[in-house]
């Protein structure tokens, strides 16, 4: 692809930037933002954090004309760069991780969808002997050789306390329904009963085997047979005969936990079983002898969009599939052992899907490796509109949650340069406190002024539970000399795991983003900030309350609701944490099943 040249000033951009008049006589975007995560741009390959392109594209044809340049700072899987696509603008992307980097360039380069598709025919013909070697079992329906392992769940044998008996926690930790896991695991041997936490960790064993069979086409869930049971014990990392990461796992990385030492996950290649390991090592050797560069980008972009589900990592869960935790190294007492090759074959076909969606849009994206605070690869007053969605705090450890992926990619975030709040991390390793953060984030914001067009605008996806990281925000962006047109909150429709434990266990996260939308100060002095009275925002949330839906009379919903008051006003955030907003409510407002309402709407309850 062609670099965008952006040379001030620009001689080869007129048809790219056409004159729309005035930048500054654009109005501050309003409308509420709603995204759905289920188009094939979002799909095709999973990140930590993701923003539905969709809404994106609506607030860039808001601030924007077609041909804009467009930049995203914290490029994160490049959506920006779709939304550019969709809209006919032009993006620039950069981000501090490889990973990041690696899987925007990918989202966004153009690719023939059918030389991908028959690079990944040859790809898959390629290991169908190595599938049948370590996936391939009988058909207890037709009696053939021909079906295949799909998936195989995996328990954590732990010793009793008490008598050291060993007990699979497969038979011992679940209900007898198999509907939800035991509060007290008792001992069978001695009679005793034990909450988890008091057990020792042993190893783990192969307890159920889903299989396929493509000639009866039928699907079965059993227990293993012998062997089946004697194949998925017998590889280990030692017999892999291709290269495969051993990058350590170190215990000063924010998301190491003492587990991991225990069940001696000290590198990448622990995290997986040794024969998911070795399809994975093989598929990626493979890719590595194709001819041509652009399949093997494409080709490592579908694999890198496996190797979390691939690893031990995908717990199972009685309940719901719960994937793996962005943001966690955490390995489950249940596991699922997923075919590499399956799961392979399906996200092929997603890829293809991406590349021929892609083909016609009228955009176009380049993207770079570069800290937010280091855009050297932008001159000044060179770009149109800004949409960006930073670290938020300490929410996601970014470099860690991408370890696997960097690992096989051979390149790791540098941590000293991640904008994140790490507080447990040692300081020669990377570990920042808030204040440390708020610097970082000047700086970018500061970036962000030093590239934007006079009068253009700027959008920043945000929110955070704290009301420390939410003030250290708001003195960012007046320090870069920004400040807020308006704040509008952005629906992805489907909640994320910190959302979804919100809504289940009462879990105090927010679970609204909120878009900032930012130009420069037309004041040449700092504002001053000053608290909001209580009476404001109860009378600000009453009126909401009184003709709004329930879905937005929640906690998570009022929370952003109050942020977006503080920040339109002008209003310090100090003491405006997520735990306060929900004081507040059960102060002035009535909780019902599942939202807040007026005390008079609830049944004149206000006595």
């Amino acid at each position: 692809m062609d670099q965008l040249r952006l040379e001030d000033p620009p001689p080869d951009l007129g048809e790219l930037r056409p004159d729309r008049g005035p930048v500054g006589s654009r109005k501050p975007y309003r409308r509420e933002i709603v995204g759905h995560k289920g188009s094939i741009f979002y799909r095709a390959h999973s990140y930590h954090t993701k923003v539905p392109p969709e809404g994106i594209a609506e607030v860039i044809e808001h601030y924007t004309d077609p041909g804009a340049i467009v930049v995203d700072p914290f490029s994160g899987s490049g959506m920006t760069g779709i939304a550019c696509l969709l809209t006919g603008r032009q993006a620039v992307l950069s981000d501090l991780s490889p990973a990041a980097v690696h899987i925007a360039r990918n989202y966004v380069t153009p690719v023939d969808p059918e030389r991908f598709a028959v690079a990944g025919r040859n790809l898959m013909e390629d290991s169908h002997t190595l599938e049948r070697s370590l996936y391939g079992t009988e058909c207890r329906e037709c009696a053939t050789a021909g079906a295949r392992i799909e998936y195989t769940v995996w328990s954590d044998v732990h010793a009793c306390p008490d008598c050291n008996a060993e007990m699979t926690f497969w038979d011992v930790g679940l209900k007898d329904d198999r509907s939800g896991i035991r509060r007290e695991i008792h001992c069978s041997a001695c009679g005793g009963d034990w909450k988890k936490r008091d057990l020792t960790w042993l190893h783990s064993v192969p307890v159920l085997v889903s299989v396929s069979c493509p000639d009866c086409k039928t699907r079965e869930q059993r227990p293993l047979s012998d062997v089946e049971h004697a194949r998925a014990s017998g590889f280990s990392q030692s017999a892999v005969p291709h290269w495969y990461p051993t990058d350590p796992f170190e215990e000063w990385r924010e998301m190491w936990r003492g587990q991991h030492g225990v069940q001696g996950l000290e590198t990448a290649a622990d995290f997986y079983t040794p024969r998911n390991l070795w399809a994975l090592a093989a598929v990626w050797d493979g890719i590595a002898s194709m001819g041509s560069s652009e399949a093997k980008d494409a080709l490592r972009f579908a694999f890198t969009a496996i190797v979390n589900r691939a690893s031990r990592r995908y717990q199972w869960n009685p309940k719901r599939p719960t994937n793996v935790l962005s943001s966690t190294m955490y390995v489950a007492s249940l596991s699922y052992e997923f075919n590499v090759f399956s799961l392979l074959r399906r996200k092929l076909k997603a890829v293809a899907g991406l590349y021929q969606a892609t083909s016609t849009l009228p955009g176009r994206a380049e993207v770079h490796q570069a800290p937010a605070q280091r855009l050297d690869h932008l001159p000044d007053g060179s770009v149109d509109y800004v949409f960006t969605d930073p670290p938020f705090g300490s929410n996601i450890f970014y470099g860690d949650s991408s370890f696997l992926w960097e690992a096989w990619l051979q390149e790791h975030t540098n941590l000293h340069l991640e904008t994140v709040v790490n507080r447990s991390l040692p300081s020669l390793q990377g570990g920042k406190n808030v204040t440390d953060y708020e610097k970082l984030m000047a700086g970018a914001f500061g970036e962000v002024a030093r590239i934007l067009r006079p009068g253009a605008w700027a959008s920043v996806m945000f929110h955070n539970s704290d009301d420390e990281v939410w003030s250290s925000m708001q003195r960012a962006i007046e320090t870069a000399g920004f400040e807020i047109g308006s704040a509008v909150a952005f629906d992805k429709s489907q909640p994320s795991f910190k959302g979804v434990k919100a809504n289940l266990d009462g879990e105090r996260v927010p679970a609204f983003d909120l878009v900032l939308h930012l130009r420069s100060r037309r004041s040449s002095s700092r504002p001053r900030v000053a608290p909001a009275k209580e009476a404001t925002l109860v009378a600000r949330l009453s009126e909401h309350l009184e003709n709004s839906p329930p879905t937005k009379r929640t906690t998570p919903y009022l929370h952003s609701l109050v942020m977006r008051i503080l920040l339109e006003g002008g209003f310090a955030l100090n003491g405006w944490s997520y735990a306060a907003v929900e004081d507040l409510c059960r102060n002035h407002f009535i909780w019902t099943d599942s939202s807040w309402e007026l005390p008079t709407a609830a049944g004149g309850a206000e006595s």
